[in-house]
């Protein structure tokens, strides 16, 4: 069995603004790498032993997983895996978050926009890559609110992608013979 922790990023600009940001490559303001740290004591407190550490490609995720492991006190390469990117959003990037567009992704009727489905099955596979490649180890994960929803959707009928990921929320998960079981979300 893997054990593995997804972590949302901390805080960008764009997020304290409420826009869709989706693969802009914006990088951490001084709440979010305050939130990156405390995310890393988080970790610490844990007492496990982490094997691997996997970030998005992009800045505000990469800048959170060195924050992190660093107050953590874990000396692991960060390996750079581009499924794990978040969500296109087409011509929505930008736009404020709200219920409006919230439909517009539902819908997939957003110009540009990565399907809902085709970001679960993406993110998903992201994670049992990863557990593939380290059966039985324990690993960090860090990447985008809409990656970590799409894996938690492909687990829960009826997921509410509405819902809220704090920033720097831990997340965890356990994968076993490629069967995904969702262990506590949002801590």
């Amino acid at each position: 069995m893997t054990r593995i922790c997804l972590i949302r990023h901390g805080q960008t600009d764009w997020n304290k603004e409420h826009l869709i940001q989706g693969r802009v490559d914006t990088l951490l303001n001084a709440e979010g790498r305050l939130q990156a740290a405390n995310a890393g004591k988080k970790i610490k407190k844990l007492n496990i032993k982490w094997d691997y550490i996997y970030s998005s490609p992009l800045k505000r995720a990469y800048e959170t997983a060195v924050i992190a492991i660093n107050e953590a006190k874990i000396d692991k390469e960060i390996i750079v895996l581009d499924d794990l990117v978040e969500r296109e959003f087409g011509e929505l990037e930008g736009k404020k978050v709200g219920l409006d567009n919230y439909k517009l992704m539902a819908s997939g009727e957003a110009k540009g926009l990565e399907k809902q489905a085709d970001l679960e099955i993406r993110a998903t596979n992201a994670v049992l890559k990863i557990a593939s490649f380290h059966p039985n180890s324990n690993v960090l994960v860090f990447t985008h609110s809409q990656v970590i929803k799409g894996v938690l959707a492909h687990q829960i009928k009826d997921f509410d992608f509405t819902c809220a990921l704090d920033n720097s929320s831990l997340n965890f998960i356990e994968v076993d013979n490629d069967i995904i079981t969702i262990k506590e979300i949002n801590k």
